[in-house]
């Protein structure tokens, strides 16, 4: 009996370390966990086709803040919106931004070598740079997180200067501009049954 409640102990004490370990894992760490899993995906040979997107979507789906970046997203049309209507668009969004970024990684992310630069940490928030070598090009990649009680989470990434969640920002403003919000989610729906 005092065998088995030294191994419960000893069992309890070591997830606690690695709690804390996981904890204190930093943002250079936590970005180059996620290329790693990604390049490992994209250069499995038992994975191809929907099996491999099916793989690098997971991946993707558990680093980014979904409901942070949608309402970045709207800017202040998203505090106008019902809470119904809120959570739809931060659904609709997450699936779109999801199979997106997957059909980049999937063209983009193969063997390329990734170089890791000083990042920036302040207030909870982290700019991670990093540079994709390739044999005719060097791409910047600028990964943006901030942390949350169960760790880091990415909210944008800067491809060459360009930021997805700008981009974003711009196109939504001016459907939303010119026509309505009820425009642009119907637009999103579309596209998002479209991919189903």
């Amino acid at each position: 009996m005092k065998k088995r409640l030294w191994i419960i102990s000893l069992a309890l004490t070591a997830l606690g370390v690695y709690g804390t370990l996981a904890w204190a894992e930093g943002p250079s760490d936590y970005v180059r966990g996620i290329l790693g899993q990604v390049m490992a995906i994209q250069n499995n040979p038992a994975l191809a086709g929907p099996a491999r997107a099916r793989e690098i979507r997971r991946v993707i789906q558990k680093s980014f803040d979904f409901p942070l970046m949608a309402k970045s997203s709207l800017g202040p049309v998203y505090d106008r919106l019902n809470p119904a209507q809120r959570q739809d668009f931060v659904n609709t969004f997450g699936y779109l931004f999801q199979d997106s970024y997957t059909r980049m990684v999937l063209n983009f992310l193969k063997q390329e070598t990734i170089k890791y630069h000083q990042g920036h940490r302040e207030n909870g928030q982290a700019r991670v740079n990093t540079t994709i070598v390739r044999a005719n090009e060097t791409i910047p990649v600028d990964y943006l997180m901030r942390r949350q009680q169960q760790g880091w989470l990415l909210y944008d990434v800067n491809v060459d200067g360009v930021s997805i969640l700008d981009n974003y920002k711009t196109q939504f403003a001016q459907v939303i501009r010119s026509q309505s919000f009820e425009s642009l989610l119907n637009k999103m729906k579309t596209q998002q049954r479209a991919t189903q």
